[in-house]
């Protein structure tokens, strides 16, 4: 039987980043109306969420129009566990310990970060990173969606960051690879070869949306997913 694992992290009331908060509200409550109806507004890039290519890429599609047939199906496990504060994961780091990985997978890339961080400023500023030379090997790899449990861009630590200082976005973007950012509990999935399903709120013409995202074990690792158009 498979075995599902819930990688996303849970959003809360008064959570967020760069300045903009998570905002619950009732407005319709058991008191009020004897049932409770609930609202919210998010940044699209906290916690679990898909980036759409328009993120970085000027006129490119909005979160609405990603196949989702990109962000599910087979996803191979490269373990970076001792990268740890302010270090680069490299093209040679990732030659060696992701040998698995197969063109049109979903690479998922495991450094821990999230499980000990997540929640602290620590996250944002202190962690991990892609190296443009490791964004250039998932490129060249063919991977098409890459799951993170860190935050790859070694530019975002600093608030004012600008767009033109995000090489790795603008790499795995432009090559119409979707990223999956902020998972949690990657330790959970076994084996080095599982299968992923991303699906992100269908926000029209936005550059990303918050997803539930999950890992399957037990399924045939090579298995497709069918699509209905």
């Amino acid at each position: 039987m498979p075995n599902l694992i819930d990688l996303s992290i849970p959003v809360r009331h008064g959570d967020g980043r760069l300045g903009l908060e998570v905002a619950f509200s009732t407005p319709y409550s058991f008191d009020k109306c004897g049932w409770q109806g609930s609202s919210f507004s998010m940044f699209a890039h906290y916690a679990t969420h898909v980036d759409a290519p328009n993120h970085f890429i000027e006129g490119g599609h909005g979160i609405d129009q990603v196949p989702i047939s990109r962000l599910m199906g087979a996803a191979a496990l490269v373990p970076l566990d001792d990268h740890g504060a302010a270090k680069a994961i490299t093209a040679d780091t990732l030659e060696e310990r992701g040998r698995h990985v197969r063109r049109g997978d979903i690479a998922i890339l495991r450094t821990g970060w999230s499980d000990r961080y997540w929640g602290q400023q620590t996250f944002w500023t202190e962690g991990p990173y892609l190296d443009t030379s490791g964004a250039d090997w998932l490129v060249e790899r063919g991977v098409k969606a890459v799951v993170y449990d860190f935050s790859e861009e070694f530019a975002v630590r600093r608030p004012d960051f600008r767009g033109e200082d995000c090489p790795v976005h603008h790499r795995i973007l432009g090559a119409d690879i979707y990223n999956i950012e902020y998972v949690h509990r990657l330790a959970k999935i076994s084996a080095p070869r599982c299968a992923i399903l991303a699906l992100p709120l269908k926000l029209a013409g936005l550059d990303g949306a918050p997803a539930r995202v999950v890992a399957i074990e037990g399924l045939d690792p090579s298995a497709e997913f069918t699509v209905t158009p």
